[in-house]
């Protein structure tokens, strides 16, 4: 039914966007990366989708058409709503994300808060080799940044704002260090 929607951004917050179309203010629930993305912009044309259930309507806002096409394998699987696909693709990168269901990482998909063991393996077995788009996105990464990248989603889930982990993994870490190290040195204030 939509497709995109385009206007003047009018609030950002945590997993929601306001749009405003022509004096229509469209509440958007959208992933940490794409209200991250739209923060600083004034005009914007955001993915949409609308969810229709028996007891209502809702709009999910998307960075780009790669991250709609994501949403809509993930609601695909069995036990994942809309919310939950947000979280999740908030929850990682989309190349970390993209890549662990790739490589069948449970592990990694289930430090996704909102995320068990069992729907890490649900969407791990119900995905796996059915994204195309994969080999697009991943770009080739060195242990580094795959560790960092723990380090940012472990962080997340103890309470750190994705913004706040991603810049406190930076400043602490260096080459040959593990994700644990990473973590401890953040913690500490290092």
């Amino acid at each position: 039914m939509f497709d995109y929607i385009s206007g003047k951004i009018a609030v950002v917050g945590e997993n929601k966007l306001v749009v405003d179309c022509n004096g229509v203010g469209f509440a958007l629930t959208a992933s940490t990366h794409a209200c991250a993305e739209f923060a600083g912009q004034n005009s914007v044309k955001v993915p949409v989708y609308l969810a229709v259930r028996e007891d209502a309507l809702e709009l999910f806002g998307f960075s780009d058409e790669q991250e709609r096409e994501l949403f809509l394998k993930l609601i695909g699987v069995s036990g994942i709503g809309g919310k939950l696909a947000i979280s999740i693709l908030g929850g990682l990168p989309k190349d970390t994300l993209l890549s662990a269901i790739g490589r069948g990482d449970a592990a990694a998909l289930s430090s996704i808060k909102g995320v068990g063991k069992k729907t890490a393996e649900r969407i791990v077995l119900e995905l796996k080799g059915k994204l195309e788009f994969i080999d697009d996105v991943v770009p080739d990464k060195s242990s580094v940044t795959a560790v960092d990248d723990k380090a940012v989603a472990a962080l997340i889930g103890l309470g750190y704002e994705r913004r706040e982990a991603e810049l406190a993994v930076k400043k602490v870490a260096t080459d040959g260090m593990t994700t644990e190290e990473i973590i401890r040195a953040v913690l500490r204030g290092i």
